[in-house]
């Protein structure tokens, strides 16, 4: 696609054909595989929720590696910098200054088999992004071909615009289910090679494509940016559409605080 911002604004997602050069992707691929080595034979980490990231989630959490890195590989921290650095250059050319890298909600991602299939989500609740930043994009970086035998993602586009007006949800269960993504439309799976990225508004619903087999192994690496802005009327109606959901929904904390009271009368009674 030859416009992604346009794209980003009415479709929810720009395909980048060539994000990254074939050198510089394969260099990408390259370091995230020995971060992911020297990561692997870590013993302990001394940041703790790195390590949940690593040993839970198969992820490598951005915003303590570079500490981490100096001290276990100074080498391989620089080479991640500078790859860091040049993902920041590539995004300020093709929309603007005004997007900074976030290193506080990007990760790489080590998909493992058939197990940990991502369901629909939007990331503004999933990721609990929204509470961060009214706007925020995922530049999303296979490391593999995906879309046909390695899972690529699976998008509804133009979904951001119908999601930015859904209660956002705040219970342990963060997905919707399949009727309701259905009734937004039809879904889009794109076909990337390595050095191409899906750029994706955080309110646009998506999942781990249906394919894959036991065995397979996939690798990517989620960039977001974040854009700092004025509140707005529409982002502050975001915020607090969020924050009563979290009070007064089903699952929220008055739900919650009432049937944990109901809980211990139960349990009272019953002594």
């Amino acid at each position: 696609m030859t416009q992604p911002a346009e794209d980003l604004a009415t479709e929810g997602a720009a395909i980048v054909r060539g994000f990254l050069g074939p050198d510089d992707a394969a260099h990408l691929r390259r370091t995230v595989d020995e971060i992911y080595g020297v990561m692997g034979s870590c013993e302990r980490f001394p940041n703790k929720l790195l390590g949940v990231n690593f040993r839970v989630w198969d992820g490598v959490w951005l915003k303590p590696l570079p500490a981490f890195l100096r001290k276990a590989r100074p080498d391989l921290a620089e080479r991640y910098e500078q790859l860091a650095h040049l993902v920041e250059a590539r995004v300020e050319r093709l929309l603007g200054r005004e997007w900074q890298f976030f290193p506080k909600r990007s990760y790489f991602r080590r998909h493992l088999g058939m197990a940990k299939k991502v369901a629909w989500h939007v990331d503004a609740d999933a990721a609990t992004i929204f509470r961060v930043a009214a706007s925020a994009i995922n530049v999303w970086l296979p490391l593999d071909a995906v879309g046909s035998v390695l899972p690529s993602l699976e998008i509804i586009p133009r979904s951001h615009k119908i999601m930015r007006g859904v209660p956002m949800l705040t219970g342990n269960d963060r997905h919707r289910d399949e009727a309701f993504v259905q009734s937004l439309g039809k879904s889009s799976i794109p076909q990337l090679q390595l050095g191409d990225a899906l750029i994706f508004d955080q309110f646009t619903l998506h999942r781990t494509q249906r394919i894959g087999s036991e065995k397979a192994v996939r690798i990517a690496c989620e960039f977001r940016f974040v854009r700092r802005s004025v509140p707005t009327l529409h982002g502050l109606s975001g915020w607090l559409r969020y924050k009563w959901h979290n009070v007064f929904s089903a699952d929220g904390f008055l739900a919650a605080r009432a049937k944990s009271l109901l809980d211990s009368k139960k349990a009272a009674a019953r002594r």
